[in-house]
């Protein structure tokens, strides 16, 4: 149900006359409307009228609105982060964001392991973990808790749901710093140009070996050999032109016949396939082999030889060096270096019609809502066409589209159908522990992830089952969804047993623990432990303050800020007050219980698991 508000910042308004008389009428204003609004003053006098356009990003929101655009901007936030936005414009908000450096993640996850090693150390002396790849998650949840650059890290974490690698598989499982390195490439990367992040991940020895171009070899007609297709598929599928032709606004071109009309057939990915030939390690893995410093890396299936930090090399004997046709026509002439295939060919998906609807569809998916009207991809599309300087592929540009287009912020898309989205599992879980300023004993909060929620609720981080990530962007669910040409992507992972471990999950980190910490260290060998005796706690020290001084119906407005970005429903929150009510009735709770039952049911309504 649509809300109509009046914002702080509307109300307050000060010109430069002597006075002013006016007018104030409910309005949107507050959550950053675009819509102009146009206001004409004059001075007592009578001269001097003016009349100025107000736009709603340029302004101030107020509580909701501020909630509300944090929502869509970060994975999480605290009531002091949603203050503080009220009291800058939401355009300028986006841009102190975009302005904060970026600590790589390597860098972080690197501490994290010499914090680990220590433990280890300290009871297996001399030894270090066997296990470093669950410092992955370590490092990311650690971040989401913690940093300030809450967009960079929404926008590195919507990144990989499109550019999809998984440290699943046995050989890529324990690689730290692959994993690292290569979200390094999303999360630094976030406000930067598609294009470079094109080929960053084309050459990341971790994308090389999870999509097999790491040593893939030209093809050898004697021994009938092709080169692998898999990489050269998926770039085209999923990483920038999709299987059909889109118009600029993300609808399909038709054909004579109405059906739609393919970007690339099966030759067309042959010839890709040549061109990403020849491509393995960047440098030898020194670590391991000391011995090797200083000689030359060679073209070797020996997978754990190479720095899987170091992007993969051009090895132009194992290159083919054939004539090849790109999926536009354009044709790589006989002889051509390896690396100059690659730049060709991804210059040539980069600038396909394709690319700017389609990743505009993505990332609004990803941000604000699942079925984004034409009108809006098209608007996010053509600037990443053209930024306004002629820059083509700016994602800082196409962020701030996003989050300021009028179908992101205009207060009356909440009564729209097609509106909203479900949080992914991981962002509610994020969004709760961040909200309550999640801590423990030790001060250490060590979450893994694919151990603990992977199976239960379907996610965790960086470990997708397949390129096609924990759920496609084309999902539907089919008895509501489908039949009203829209998609749901994230349902596609939300069922009957996702739902019940979700509803116990959110019980157990309520009321016993966000999850089991694993800062104890194994006896037996050096890896870690859960460590019972340091649990994570959540802070519910302001809700327990609010609850006595403003009783239940201000508890239930500052979870309404906090967790449901101002848009929870009147049923909603008359059905929690109900029960609250027949406790209060019925006696013998606690505050705390109080607490814990209001933001119980909060956390499982879908007030709080669809962003609006």
């Amino acid at each position: 149900m649509m809300k109509k508000l009046i914002a702080a910042s509307f109300c307050i308004l000060v010109f430069a006359v002597s006075s002013m008389h006016a007018q104030i009428y409910e309005t949107h204003f507050g959550m950053g409307n675009t819509v102009g609004v146009t206001v004409t003053s004059s001075s007592e006098q009578g001269v001097d009228e003016s009349r100025h356009t107000l736009n709603g990003t340029g302004y101030i929101p107020d509580l909701k609105g501020a909630a509300r655009l944090l929502g869509q901007a970060s994975i999480g936030s605290t009531y002091e982060e949603i203050e503080y936005l009220t009291q800058i414009s939401i355009e300028n908000w986006i841009d102190q964001q975009m302005a904060m450096p970026a600590i790589p993640y390597i860098d972080k996850a690197l501490t994290l392991y010499d914090e680990v090693n220590q433990l280890i150390e300290n009871v297996h002396p001399g030894q270090r973990t066997d296990r470093p790849g669950e410092i992955s998650s370590f490092a990311l949840y650690n971040s989401l808790f913690n940093d300030q650059d809450v967009l960079r890290n929404k926008i590195a974490f919507s990144l990989l749901q499109v550019l999809v690698v998984s440290r699943s598989s046995i050989k890529l499982k324990d690689q730290l710093p692959a994993h690292m390195s290569y979200y390094d490439l999303l999360y630094e990367g976030a406000f930067g140009n598609y294009r470079d992040m094109l080929e960053d991940i084309t050459l990341h020895p971790m994308m090389g070996y999870y999509l097999s171009h790491l040593n893939n070899k030209k093809g050898d007609p004697s021994l009938g050999t092709l080169p692998d297709e898999n990489f050269a598929r998926e770039i085209m599928q999923l990483f920038t032109i999709g299987l059909h032709e889109l118009k600029i606004d993300g609808t399909y071109k038709l054909d004579g016949n109405g059906e739609k009309i393919p970007t690339y057939n099966i030759s067309d990915v042959q010839e890709l396939a040549k061109v990403f030939t020849g491509l393995s390690g960047g440098a030898w893995n020194l670590i391991s082999f000391p011995d090797l410093a200083g000689q030359p890396v060679e073209f070797d299936r020996t997978f754990n030889r190479y720095d899987l930090t170091v992007p993969m090399a051009m090895y132009q004997d194992f290159h083919d060096i054939g004539e090849k046709i790109l999926v536009d026509g354009t044709v790589l002439p006989a002889g051509q270096d390896g690396m100059t295939d690659i730049q060709t060919a991804l210059d040539v998906l980069f600038n396909h019609p394709n690319m700017g609807p389609f990743l505009a569809t993505r990332l609004i998916q990803q941000m604000v809502k699942s079925n984004p009207t034409p009108a809006y991809v098209k608007r996010v599309a053509l600037t990443f066409n053209n930024n306004g300087k002629g820059v083509r592929g700016d994602l800082g540009a196409m962020i701030k589209a996003i989050l300021l287009d009028p179908e992101a912020r205009d207060c009356s898309w909440l009564n729209n159908a097609k509106n909203g989205k479900l949080k992914q599992p991981i962002e509610r879980l994020v969004q709760l522990f961040k909200a309550f300023d999640i801590n423990s004993p030790s001060g250490r909060v060590w979450f893994n992830d694919p151990d603990q929620i992977r199976e239960p609720l379907g996610q965790a981080f960086m470990s997708a089952p397949s390129v096609f990530n924990f759920f496609t962007p084309f999902y539907a669910e089919d008895k509501y969804v489908e039949p009203n040409n829209m998609v749901s992507p994230e349902f596609q992972i939300l069922h009957a047993v996702t739902v019940i471990n979700y509803i116990n999950e959110i019980e157990n980190s309520i009321k016993d623990r966000p999850f089991r910490n694993r800062t104890g260290v194994n006896n037996n060998n050096p890896r870690l432990n859960y460590n019972n005796q340091d649990n994570p706690v959540l802070d519910f020290s302001e809700e327990l303050a609010i609850l006595q001084s403003e009783g239940l119906e201000g508890l239930m407005e500052r979870l309404n800020i906090l967790l449901c970005q101002g848009q929870m429903s009147d049923a909603t929150k008359s059905i929690i007050l109900g029960a609250l009510q027949q406790m209060l009735d019925e006696g013998g709770f606690s505050p705390q219980d109080y607490v814990d039952t209001a933001l119980y049911f909060t956390i499982v309504s879908p007030d709080y698991i669809i962003l609006e």
